[in-house]
């Protein structure tokens, strides 16, 4: 048995009640773990069988406040002061490993004397970090906004203690491995996503002309200005997934612009076989639909920034363009048109990043962490 399966190991989460990348990565991690028990803040069971989650079969331990009577009733950011406090509470005395997936607070424990702290990072908070600067207040109104000003000093305080007694941080790409640094100080290893990319391969690619993206609706998902372009260009697009930007989005589509909501996997998949091209319009962390959308055989168009860096090539399996605009985007459509794509070798590059390359590597990882202790981080 290799080092990390010798060891008492919990998984921690920040919350469960949404699905995206984190979700499907700390489902990675739980299916390679299987009898680790996972702690996370809130799991809303319902929502997420309904978008899709399949329920690990270890242990789920939620906190105080999954049974916070406004939990469900107020946006996130006025209770991001109890998630720190929540996951502190959590009793993981006798685990030797912990392995936290963590955007924000899932971080933030008290452990034995002695045990070894692993992070998965997605990023350090955005919000708290300023890495999504033009974006980080769209999504609150006004009149909420100095609260969330005088909040942040303190989250931030938090979150870099909280950093710093991480005994070993995994980025989930080379960009947020420079985030890492920057906001904590701490270097980090690589070690990418897991994406399904067998799933994606089954479907016969053809185009129809569509464009297409799968994404949370956030308002850093810089959905926005694609909806523009395609309304003044005529551009058919499909724009799959919920958030809290839906609303506004919806409004802003025109006659060319369809946004379906959550969709099942299987559906999903047949629309990345179906597009001419996937769109990944804002600075992601690493981007697993972009990848799974190669995995399909279809090219990416992306901003030339975050995750897309790592995993598009440029002319080889995509195309990335500058900056954030109606304009730039348009101009990437023109050189998409006037380009031809190899299926074969786009599929060959999404393989990169297919699951077992993530376990294996994670594994490592850890091991690493439990046999060299917290030398390894700093």
């Amino acid at each position: 048995m290799n080092l990390v399966g010798q060891q008492r190991l919990a998984v921690t989460h920040d919350y469960l009640d949404q699905y995206g990348g984190a979700e499907r990565t700390v489902l990675a991690i739980c299916q390679r773990f299987r009898s680790a028990p996972l702690y996370t803040s809130v799991y809303d069971r319902a929502v997420m069988r309904r978008l899709g989650f399949v329920e690990p079969t270890q242990r789920i331990v939620v906190s105080f406040i999954q049974r916070w009577p406004l939990r469900r009733r107020v946006p996130r950011y006025y209770l991001t002061w109890l998630y720190p406090l929540a996951f502190r509470t959590f009793d993981l005395r006798g685990y030797e490993l912990i392995l936290s997936s963590a955007n924000f607070a899932a971080k933030d424990l008290t452990l034995s004397p002695g045990a070894v702290h692993v992070s998965y990072c997605y990023t350090p908070p955005r919000f708290l970090w300023g890495f999504d600067s033009d974006t980080a207040c769209r999504a609150m109104p006004l009149h909420e906004r100095p609260l969330a000003t005088l909040a942040k000093a303190t989250l931030r305080r938090l979150d870099y203690r909280a950093a710093q007694q991480v005994d070993l941080f995994v980025a989930c790409s080379n960009a947020v491995a420079r985030r890492i640094k920057q906001a904590y100080g701490r270097s980090s290893l690589v070690v990418y996503p897991p994406v399904e990319t067998g799933r994606f391969e089954r479907h016969p690619a053809r185009d129809e002309g569509f464009f297409l993206m799968v994404s949370r609706l956030n308002a850093y998902k810089r959905i926005d200005y694609v909806i523009e372009a395609c309304n003044a260009a005529g551009l058919p697009l499909i724009v799959v997934g919920t958030g809290p930007w839906e609303t506004r989005l919806r409004a802003l589509a025109g006659p060319t612009v369809r946004i379906t909501g959550h969709l099942r996997d299987d559906e999903v998949e047949r629309l990345m076989a179906r597009c001419r091209a996937f769109v990944l319009p804002g600075e992601e962390d690493f981007g697993i639909a972009a990848v799974e959308a190669m995995a399909a055989g279809k090219p990416v168009v992306a901003l030339r920034r975050g995750g897309a860096l790592e995993t598009v090539i440029d002319g080889g399996t995509g195309l990335l363009y500058d900056e954030p605009t109606v304009e730039s985007f348009l101009d990437a459509v023109s050189r998409l048109s006037a380009a031809r794509w190899d299926v074969g070798a786009i599929q060959g590059r999404a393989r990169n990043f297919d699951t077992a390359r993530f376990t294996e590597r994670l594994e490592g990882a850890m091991a690493r962490a439990m046999h060299r202790g917290s030398s390894v981080v700093h």
